[in-house]
C-alpha cells in the first residue's frame, strides 16, 4: 500500500513540473555552393558563423545585368543517406516566379522560405525583374519554418532560378546541412 502511494506521488509530480522547452527541427548549414550565369547575373555568398549551431547566418549579394522579362524558381529537398552520398528526394516545388510574387500565397511551402528572405532585404517584387543590385543580408536559417515532413537528418536544398522559353540556368544554389533538434532555449 505504501508502495502505490509513493509511485502515484512520483506520477503526479511529473504533471505538477511541465517541461520547460520545447523542441525545435533547425537546420545547421555546412555548406553553400553556387553556380551563376554571368552573363545575366553574378551572384555572391556568405556563410557567417558556420562552425556554430544556432548562431549562423547566411549573405548573398546579387547584381543582375539585364531586366529579366520572366522566371521560374525550383526549390528541392532531399535527405543525405547513411552512406554520406547518395540523395533521397523528398519534396520539390516549381514556381513561376512573377505569379509568385503578384500571389504569394499560390505556395506555403515556398512560402516559409520567401517570408524570411523578404524581412529587410531588397529582392525583386514585380516583373520584369530590372536589372540592378539586390541582396539577401543575414538570414538566420534558424528562423525558416521546416514542414514537419523533413526527419532530423543530413539533407541538400537546392534553390535554382531559369528564364526563357529554353529554361536557361541563371542562378543553381545547393545548400548542405543536417537537420538538428535544439529546445528554444538554445535559440534564445
Amino acid at each position: 500500500m505504501l508502495r502505490t502511494r509513493i509511485g502515484t506521488l512520483m506520477l503526479l509530480s511529473l504533471y505538477t513540473y511541465p517541461a520547460e522547452a520545447f523542441l525545435k527541427l533547425i537546420p545547421v548549414l555546412s555548406k553553400i555552393v553556387i553556380k551563376d550565369n554571368t552573363n545575366v547575373i553574378n551572384v555572391t555568398r556568405i556563410l557567417n558563423n558556420a562552425d556554430t549551431l544556432t548562431q549562423q547566418s547566411v549573405t548573398f549579394e546579387m547584381e543582375i545585368h539585364r531586366d529579366i522579362k520572366d522566371m521560374k524558381a525550383t526549390f528541392s529537398y532531399y535527405v543525405v543517406g547513411l552512406d554520406g552520398s547518395s540523395l533521397n528526394h523528398i519534396i520539390t516545388r516549381t514556381v513561376d516566379v512573377c505569379a509568385f510574387v503578384k500571389r504569394p500565397t499560390m505556395d506555403r511551402f515556398v512560402k516559409k522560405f520567401y517570408d524570411e528572405m523578404q524581412r529587410n532585404n531588397r529582392i525583386p517584387t514585380k516583373c520584369p525583374i530590372a536589372k540592378g543590385s539586390y541582396y539577401i543580408r543575414n538570414v538566420k536559417p534558424t528562423s525558416v519554418q521546416l514542414p514537419g515532413i523533413f526527419p532530423e537528418s543530413g539533407f541538400a536544398f537546392d534553390n535554382n532560378y531559369y528564364t526563357g522559353i529554353n529554361s536557361e540556368p541563371l542562378v543553381e544554389c545547393r545548400f548542405y546541412g543536417r537537420l538538428t533538434r535544439v529546445s528554444d532555449e538554445m535559440l534564445a
